[in-house]
Parts: structure tokens; sequence; C-alpha cells
């Protein structure tokens, strides 16, 4: 049994979406596991996965802070500190370079704390300055971590990556490390691709992850192919 986690936008949602979902669905009927890890959250995603009966095990979404099952029942969550999270949206809302201020709790963008504060996401309009902010936060608060995407900061709990949700699910399931496969573009798949077998989109994908990752491909189809190929299985 194979298991292959990928990330979503601009890795598995791409222009080869149909062709890729059309290989996935294959590759789990045939006893592998697929998993979907992604920055979105679950409101954001189901849309997407819904319309096209794409055939998953697993999402792990808010960049490994909660999973969901196929099902959708959530088998693990890792929030920020409630204590910290009125501070830490405070100073989002003051600072003059964000100007809205969100509070994820794994399925919606929420204006307001709730019990469930998993992701704080933040828009900006100048990425220096973002970063800045994000560094400060950072460095006053040592049990979280972040990076910008396109127009956002990202806050999740320090523990929170897609590696260390694979890992969670890898215990849970018994999964061999050997045959797990992991396939991103970006600084938040850097955690996966460190920890297990992993791949990077050819054309788009940051150079921090390159570094950390095995081979380049061009689709996830490409890639499931390449795991097919292989004869790792124990």
């Amino acid at each position: 049994m194979k298991v292959l986690a990928s990330d979503f936008d601009n890795t598995l949602f791409t222009e080869d979406y149909d062709e890729n979902i059309k290989k996935i669905n294959e590759f789990v009927n045939k006893g592998n596991i697929f998993i979907i890890a992604t920055g979105r959250n679950l409101g954001l995603l189901k849309p997407e996965i819904e319309s096209k009966n794409l055939n998953y095990d697993y999402l792990i979404c808010n960049d490994g802070g909660i999973i969901f099952d196929k099902n959708l029942n959530i088998l693990y969550r890792l929030d920020i500190e409630e204590e910290i999270i009125d501070d830490l949206v405070l100073e989002l809302k003051n600072d003059p370079n964000i100007t809205v201020t969100y509070i994820d709790d794994g399925i919606n963008h929420l204006t307001h704390k709730t019990v469930n504060n998993n992701v704080i996401n933040a828009r900006y309009i100048n990425p220096k300055q973002a970063q800045e902010t994000l560094d400060k936060l950072m460095e006053k608060y040592s049990n979280i971590q972040g990076y910008l995407s396109h127009n956002w900061i990202n806050i999740v709990n320090k523990k929170a990556n897609k590696g260390n949700a694979i890992k969670y699910l890898k215990e849970k399931l018994n999964l061999n490390k050997q045959n797990i496969y992991t396939v991103g573009d970006n600084i938040n798949d850097i955690s996966m691709n460190e920890m297990y077998n992993g791949y990077y989109m050819k054309d788009n994908s940051k150079p921090e992850l390159i570094e950390v990752s095995k081979a380049a491909v061009n689709s996830v189809k490409e890639l499931i192919n390449l795991i097919e190929a292989e004869k790792n299985d124990i």
C-alpha cells in the first residue's frame, strides 16, 4: 500500500485537475491512501472537491492544524492557545498595513474569537512590512509560527504543520514511512517533504522547497505513475 499526500492549490488544483482526479481515484481504488494537505480550511476546500467526486481518505487543512476523515469527522486539531488570541488579533488590527483579520476555526473564517481558534489570517498591503510584523509576533509569542501567502499572513500553533499532521496519521494507521509520498509547491509544504518522499511541482515551486525535495514532477498524475512503478512495499 502506498500513501500520497498532495498540496491542493497549484499542485493538485491546476489545469490538470480533472486528469489528476481520474488518476487519484484509480490509485485509491487499488487500495492506496490519498490525502489532501492544504492551507485552506474545510469551507474553502469542500466546494472544489465535492463537485468533482474526488476519492480522498483524509483532509489535512489549515497547514496541518486540523485533520478530517473521509466522512468529515475531526480526527485531530491543534489550535492556537486561547490566552494569546486576543492579544494577537489586537496587534494585527492596530497595524496600518493590515486591512482585515479573521480567526479560522478549521471550517469557517470568523471575525471574532471562538472556542477553537485554529488559524489567524490577516490580509496585508505591503509584504515587506507584513513579514516584519510576523517576525515580531513570532519573537513575542514563542508558541506560534507563520508565513506569508499571497496577500495574507497565516499564523498557527507552533507545532502545527503538514509534516506533523501526516506523522499523526502514520502512527494512527501504522503506516510504513518508506511508502509515504508528498508533493507541493510552496514553503508550507517543506515540513512534509523533509519528513517523507517529497516531490515538488516543476514550474512553480519555491527554492526553499526544491532544496528539501527528491525530484520535480509536472502533475499529481505523473507522480502517481512514478509511485506505482516503485517496488518498496513491505
